[in-house]
Parts: C-alpha cells; sequence; structure tokens
C-alpha cells in the first residue's frame, strides 16, 4: 500500500525544517548577488530620439493629417534605414577601435513610440561613455544620409543622448530569483529529509506498512526522584 501524506503532515514537515528553508533561501540569495559583482560584466543603454515632421508648414489640416499618418507607417521603415550596413558602416569607421559593421549593429537596436513619429535609437555597452558616444554617432549620420538615400527633409534631431542607463545585471531581480531558488531547494532538502527518515511516528505507519498489528505501545518515560517513572505510578494508581 502506498504512503499518502495530508495536509496537515505536509504543513508539519515544513514547519519542522523552517531553519533549512531560511538558510537555503539566505545562501542562494548571497550566491546569486556574488555572481552578479563579480562575475557578470554590467550593460550600459544610451538613447537618442529622432522626430519626423512634416515637409510643409502651410498645408491645410486634412493634408497634415493624412503626412502624419504616412509618417507613423513610415516608421519601420526608418528603423531598417538606421541599422542598414549604409548608416552603420559610417558610423563604426568613425567610432574606430576595431569596430566593425557586425558588432555595433549588434549593439545597435530602434523602436518607436506607439502612433507617434518618434523614434527611438538604442545603444547597449560595457562602457557608458562608449555607449553615448555610439549612440551619438549612429544618430549624426543617420541624419546626415537619410535625406540622399530617401530623397525627403523631413527628420531631425529631437533628443540626443547625454546619459547612459545601467540595464543589467538587476540586483534585485537576481535576489528575488536566488531566494526562490532557495526556497525551491529547501523544500525539497525538507521532504528528502521526511522521506528516506525510516523511523515509524504513529500506529497507522506500522500496522500499514509491516502488516502486522500493534499489541501495546510505551510512553515517555520520565524518572522521577524516588526512581519511579511517571508511567509505572500511573499504572498503579490504577490498580489501586
Amino acid at each position: 500500500m502506498e504512503e499518502t501524506i495530508t495536509l496537515k503532515e505536509i504543513l508539519e514537515t515544513l514547519r519542522k525544517n523552517t531553519w533549512i528553508i531560511i538558510c537555503c533561501m539566505i545562501i542562494s540569495a548571497v550566491v546569486v548577488f556574488g555572481f552578479m559583482n563579480f562575475f557578470v560584466t554590467p550593460k550600459y543603454e544610451a538613447v537618442s530620439q529622432v522626430l519626423i515632421t512634416q515637409n510643409a508648414q502651410d498645408q491645410n489640416a486634412a493634408v497634415q493629417n493624412s503626412e502624419i499618418q504616412a509618417n507613423i507607417q513610415m516608421v519601420n521603415t526608418y528603423g531598417v534605414v538606421i541599422k542598414s550596413p549604409r548608416i552603420l558602416k559610417i558610423a563604426a569607421d568613425e567610432i574606430g577601435s576595431g569596430m566593425t559593421l557586425e558588432s555595433l549593429a549588434s549593439r545597435v537596436s530602434v523602436d518607436s513610440v506607439q502612433n507617434s513619429q518618434v523614434i527611438n535609437i538604442h545603444v547597449v555597452d560595457d562602457n557608458p561613455e562608449e555607449a553615448i558616444r555610439m549612440v551619438q554617432i549612429v544618430t549624426k549620420n543617420f541624419l546626415k544620409e537619410t535625406p540622399d538615400m530617401l530623397k525627403i527633409k523631413n527628420v531631425e534631431l529631437l533628443a540626443n543622448a547625454y546619459s547612459a542607463q545601467k540595464i543589467s545585471p538587476n540586483a534585485k531581480l537576481g535576489l528575488l530569483a536566488g531566494m526562490f531558488a532557495g526556497l525551491v531547494i529547501g523544500v525539497i532538502i525538507s521532504f528528502g529529509r521526511r522521506i528516506f527518515d525510516e523511523r515509524f511516528k504513529k500506529e497507522e505507519e506500522i500496522t500499514s506498512r509491516l502488516k502486522i498489528p500493534v499489541i501495546g505501545t510505551i510512553g515517555n518515560i520520565v524518572r522521577s526522584e524516588n526512581g519511579y517513572d511517571s508511567d509505572q505510578k500511573m499504572r498503579r494508581r490504577d490498580k489501586k
């Protein structure tokens, strides 16, 4: 017959092994935090913004609205242009320090604010100053080359990058992940101790596992001052 475990027994097992679970959580969190700080290289991101503008200022409202919608649809095209070999090759040569087209392309990403004419250009690097310098160079060359490539002059700089934000590693997320991993390990150890503990704790375990009846039980023996244990005294009182 397979042994079943009740919810009460599960909670009791967790209660008895609380110290193991807490220790596992603390150790795991410390290990993850130390790994992130000493073995993971920080990454920094710098962002610049460009704006797609209208070609003419004297258009009526209907024409302007139509052009705005067309510009919004062109955002994806501009994103492809920014990451095109023509733009990035010029930028990589200007950056120098052995920067290649492929290496720069892996650092650059482009997105846009939803339903707007604003394009965000992101550059990620190990060095915050280099991330700022690279995104400025990429943005400058995009603004310079776009009029010749697309035969339009409706793109201008909205915000240049002057600072870089640390994006990884995320210490808070790492600590939470470490604590969760420690919690899982602690629970596994707790139930492992219970599973491999061969001692009988209840009469029902003896009858179910050994298939033999229980003839009698011996209570906890506590020796008193006159040499008799409390259970013997109790039995003598019962006889009287």
